[in-house]
């Protein structure tokens, strides 16, 4: 049925998708849709749930934490602009900025548990920077800077992320990690 629904939003749009709709397509009784969920806005937010807890999701990261980097940066801005997760989000934030219940949903059942698998995710590819370890603090810092830079790339061009632009990031992201200004940055980098 979450498949289902993933390949109707991909097909006809939220506006057209229904339940009953999604019902057809999956060959079961509406009822049954009724069974587990509320609404199509509750079987969307199980289908982004679904996709981002596949480990096979994720790629694998270097360990080198440049490679590191922007090979997680590459792979959030694929999934901002060319996949159906993403798709499924974007209709989900926008709802969600109607709906407050969605809002609390989202928020609450699949972006928070995600940022704390994002957050390790950054913890182990930057294990320490000067004077020792990331704290969750530095880390959320830093996800805050990766994931917010490529998704509003991502957003305003609706393209995937050029190489150029995920090696800047990476790089300014890595010095902020290490104190050290970014080649070309015009005043010191701020204390993250």
């Amino acid at each position: 049925m979450l498949r289902a629904a993933d390949d109707l939003l991909m097909d006809v749009g939220f506006q057209a998708m229904t339940v009953g709709a999604i019902a057809e397509r999956a060959d079961v009784a509406k009822q049954t849709i009724y069974r587990w969920w509320r609404s199509k806005v509750d079987i969307l937010l199980d289908v982004l749930e679904e996709d981002l807890r596949d480990p096979s999701f994720w790629p694998e990261l270097p360990h080198h934490p440049h490679a590191a980097l922007e090979r997680y940066v590459t792979h959030v801005g694929t999934v901002f602009t060319e996949s159906p997760t993403g798709r499924v989000l974007f209709v989900l934030i926008g709802h969600a900025l109607h709906d407050p219940a969605t809002a609390t949903a989202l928020r609450g059942e699949v972006l928070r548990p995600q940022r704390q698998y994002d957050r390790a995710r950054i913890q182990a590819a930057l294990p320490s920077r000067p004077g020792g370890a990331a704290s969750r603090h530095h880390a959320d810092q830093l996800l805050d800077l990766v994931v917010g830079a490529a998704f509003h790339r991502a957003f305003m061009t609706g393209r995937p992320l050029d190489t150029r632009f995920v090696r800047q990031l990476a790089g300014a992201v890595l010095a902020l990690r290490d104190g050290v200004p970014p080649p070309g940055a015009p005043f010191p980098a701020p204390s993250v």
